[in-house]
């Protein structure tokens, strides 16, 4: 009995091995941390933070986005941020 343990023990160990080795190099990730932040840039005016505004940030630095919105900072201090989430 413990010979059929063993023989498993190494069977597994030397298919772990093998499929560590073929693996690529990448992590795989799964769920809403892992995908890339938006990007996100101070608006225009300096006063207040609208959509349209956003939309506009966007464009000013190359990001074709329908969906600009402005990001209320965590901090009351912070200053508002124009996001540029990819389109639909």
């Amino acid at each position: 009995m413990t010979r059929i343990v063993h023989y498993l023990i190494a069977a597994s160990f030397v298919v772990l091995v093998m499929i560590s080795s073929n693996s690529s190099s990448c992590q795989a990730c799964i769920g809403p941390w892992c995908r890339r932040p938006r990007p996100c840039f101070e608006p225009t005016n300096d006063d207040y933070c609208t959509d349209d505004i956003c939309q506009s940030v966007c464009d000013m630095n190359g990001f074709k986005t329908n969906r600009a919105y402005c990001k209320q900072p965590k901090k009351v201090h912070d200053d508002w941020l124009c996001c540029c989430p990819p389109p639909r």
